[in-house]
């Protein structure tokens, strides 16, 4: 058989990337030698997320940024920070989220507010800006983080569930969109991930965020003739 070209290593920037799915998706990333930019809202959370990744792969390439989301001006200068300290950019991975579980009586509209914004908005925000840097590479991707919840409803989910929802059709419409520039778009949906979101209890039948941040690292490693449109990761038997 024909050998296999090796793919080039891929220049990714990580929303949320200084904790959770997001940190494990910049270390498995990191370990396969691909250039990674982390972002995150907390300037010490994002200084100690980026000692962490030091030294990881073999050419220490991380970087990073403070940035929210949900301004879109924040997003621009961030994108323009992590295409010139990587040179350019290949890959975008939407992990940042927030949520809380709590009936429509009870919800606040501030909560609501800061789901739409960062769970959907942001997003918007991010692809949006990416755009022009991915039109350049000859191997661009975006993965969106989205959620079990984005296809099952669950009582106290009228805020996250909106979101996710909401997100697997964005998702969807921007693979169409995108298409003609050979510019991938994923969504990879987990069940629920041991990180203690929205309030949960950690527990041993959850996955980890390793599990989710895998599946991430093998949609990247896909012949972009192959795009991988939605992949659902639901935990194994309860132990």
């Amino acid at each position: 058989m024909p050998t296999q070209e090796k793919p080039l290593d891929s220049r990714v920037l990580i929303t949320g990337g200084t904790a959770g799915i997001g940190l494990a998706t910049a270390f498995a990333l990191s370990e396969k030698g691909h250039s990674v930019f982390i972002c995150g809202r907390d300037e010490e959370k994002l200084q100690t997320a980026i000692a962490k990744l030091e030294g990881v792969g073999p050419d220490r390439r991380i970087s990073g940024a403070v940035c929210d989301v949900r301004n879109y001006d924040d997003v621009s200068h961030m994108i323009n920070a992590a295409t010139k300290a990587m040179g350019g950019l290949d890959a975008l991975v939407n992990n940042a989220g927030v949520g809380s579980v709590e009936s429509i009586e009870t919800l606040s509209p501030e909560d609501w507010r800061a789901m739409i914004d960062i769970n959907l908005t942001g997003v918007f925000n991010c692809c949006k800006a990416a755009l022009p840097a991915l039109k350049k590479s000859a191997k661009a991707n975006i993965i969106n983080l989205g959620s079990r919840a984005g296809r099952y409803a669950f009582a106290g989910g009228t805020g996250y569930n909106a979101t996710k929802f909401g997100l697997q059709g964005f998702s969807e419409a921007l693979f169409l969109d995108l298409g003609k520039y050979g510019i991938g778009v994923s969504l990879v949906a987990p069940g629920a991930v041991a990180t203690g979101f929205a309030g949960m209890e950690d527990e041993t039948w959850h996955l980890l965020p390793e599990d989710v941040a895998k599946v991430i690292a093998d949609i990247l490693s896909n012949d972009k003739r192959a795009n991988v449109n939605w992949v659902e990761i639901r935990p194994g038997l309860k132990q």
